[in-house]
């Protein structure tokens, strides 16, 4: 969404920060925890992830006066992203579903149904869980920061709905999976701060997805006073264009 725009004064400094350092504790503790292969590639993932937004946030914050918002319907195109995401996605985890049926039915005594995560010493994972329950706090704080930030300008341009709703899927699956797994009350209490480190997020995420609809009224101004901007600087950059030209043909 910062790159369609051009513009980043929508995200709140703090939120980025928060969900970096949220980031990097929990690629830290997925390194020093037993956890799936995954789980890993996904926190490098996050990672990198986090480098291109941080970048582009911070350039286009210090040069948007000199880049101007394109002078289109910004939702269509983040849709259309997300749906291509969403897809590659998809297509990949049904295609390997498929092969690994395909080399289960060639040959099932060559699989292990159990799989065994890698050990690790009672130290090493006392701090992976550390750094775990100090993502979730990061990731919890970095919510009212983006919400306050949106609420203070009344608008929500320049904020990917794409985005919120995927984190407020993936909080609300991830909670429901251990409450599904086991309904006994010890479990779940023993469970209960990684419950709420995703329950919190998720009602976070609701209210951040209620702004959407809060200043809908206010989106549509918003977009028709970026299409006049971009009309004016078209307009403008035409005239300076023509202007140069007249000289260079008088100087003939």
């Amino acid at each position: 969404m910062t790159f369609l725009l051009k513009r980043s004064e929508a995200i709140s400094n703090f939120f980025l920060a928060s969900w970096i350092i949220g980031d990097i504790c929990n690629a830290v503790s997925v390194f020093l925890v037993p956890t799936l292969y995954t789980q890993r590639f996904l926190a490098v993932f996050f990672i990198f992830v986090d480098w291109i937004w941080a970048t582009e946030h911070f350039y286009f914050l210090k040069t948007r006066k000199i880049h101007r918002p394109l002078p289109t319907n910004v939702k269509c195109i983040e849709i259309f992203i997300y749906f291509l995401i969403i897809s590659i996605l998809l297509g990949l985890v049904c295609a390997y579903g498929i092969y690994g049926h395909i080399q289960l039915a060639i040959d099932e005594q060559k699989y292990d149904y159990c799989v065994q995560l890698p050990e690790g010493n009672d130290i090493q994972i006392i701090i992976g869980t550390i750094f775990a329950y100090s993502a979730s706090f990061f990731y919890i704080i970095a919510k009212p920061a983006q919400i306050c930030k949106t609420k203070q300008r009344r608008t929500v341009e320049g904020v990917s709905f794409g985005n919120i709703l995927s984190t407020c899927i993936g909080n609300l699956t991830q909670a429901l999976s251990v409450i599904v797994e086991n309904q006994d009350f010890q479990y779940l209490l023993k469970n209960l701060p990684f419950i709420a480190s995703f329950l919190v997020p998720t009602f976070l995420d609701v209210i951040s997805i209620s702004q959407f609809y809060t200043y809908k009224e206010n989106i549509i101004h918003d977009r028709s006073v970026r299409k006049i901007n971009v009309d004016i600087i078209t307009t403008i950059e035409n005239v300076d264009h023509q202007h140069q030209h007249d000289q260079s043909s008088e100087l003939r």
